[in-house]
């Protein structure tokens, strides 16, 4: 009897064994890239170059690109959310969008955030080579930075790029970062 329950024991961390491997080297392995150049095009410059000469208040943007299957972007969200989360009283000068690149609808934990309109996704959707990516506009609707969310795997405050760029454009610096090395976990569009 012992030996029974000892082969089936055996058995079932083998099965969850086989189960790690083949996720990990079906899913999660080619999905991932672990340095992306992101570079800018003339159609992600010009964004927003139309809305802020109408808008009544200026209005700093911040795009989030994503891919719902994505693991990388698993791995952003939360630092995302906790960057809106983070800026309450700046809400007034800044506006955050999620941007699906590859057309599946948000998760539930991200619906109610601002989605990136069909019209601008039309635009630039060919130009976003990799996710996670952001893109920030300033107040005036020029791009300042366009690139990952920070430096290496781990998406903190400390390691943030996102973090940096807005408490520099809500005191009034310049910031100019539109051409990125990213080095972490990247998914190809």
């Amino acid at each position: 009897m012992n030996a029974i329950k000892i082969i089936g024991a055996v058995l079932c961390v083998l099965m969850v064994a086989l189960t790690v491997w083949l996720v990990r080297n079906i899913y999660i392995i080619p999905a991932i890239k672990n340095t992306v150049f992101f570079e800018t095009s003339a159609s992600i410059e010009q964004l927003f170059l139309n809305d802020a000469t109408q808008d009544e208040k200026p209005t700093i943007r911040v795009v989030y690109f994503w891919q719902n299957h994505c693991p990388c972007d698993q791995l952003t969200k939360p630092h995302f959310l906790l960057m809106m989360d983070q800026y309450p009283q700046a809400m007034q000068q800044v506006d955050f969008y999620m941007a699906s690149v590859d057309d599946e609808t948000l998760s539930h934990d991200l619906q109610g955030i601002n989605v990136l309109s069909d019209q601008h996704m039309n635009v630039i959707k060919e130009d976003i080579k990799a996710t996670p990516a952001v893109g920030i506009w300033n107040e005036y609707g020029d791009l300042v930075y366009f690139g990952p969310h920070s430096l290496g795997y781990i998406c903190n405050n400390d390691t943030s790029f996102i973090k940096k760029v807005l408490d520099a454009l809500l005191n009034q610096q310049l910031v100019s970062a539109s051409r990125i090395l990213g080095d972490g976990c990247f998914c190809e569009v």
